[in-house]
């Protein structure tokens, strides 16, 4: 019984991890390159999840940290540039932009 808690408290610790959006950061939005011709460029951005519970999740998490960052800067859009991911974790790169 004490093992079985010990891994309930341990996967509950590590989901917890999960970065969630910010207020702001739930309407930055992915875009292409050629959407973000009429955009002004901010600089670049990059998010990173690492020995979550699924490499999805690692991933989702890695893409919540970008929503953020391009939302603290100011930023409504996002191209991205680069993701990695394997089994220890997801690191992601984009392009921070203002659109109209």
């Amino acid at each position: 019984m004490k093992t079985s808690y010990s891994i309930m408290i341990a996967a509950a610790f590590v989901s917890a991890c999960s970065t969630e959006l910010t207020t702001q950061a739930v309407s930055v939005r992915q875009i292409s390159l050629a959407g973000a011709e009429n955009c002004t460029f901010l600089g670049p951005v990059s998010g990173a999840e690492f020995f979550g519970l699924t490499v999805a999740g690692d991933a989702q998490s890695a893409l919540n940290k970008v929503r953020n960052s391009v939302a603290e800067i100011g930023g409504n859009a996002f191209v991205l540039t680069q993701t990695i991911s394997d089994d220890a974790g997801t690191v992601s790169h984009a392009d921070a932009y203002s659109c109209k």
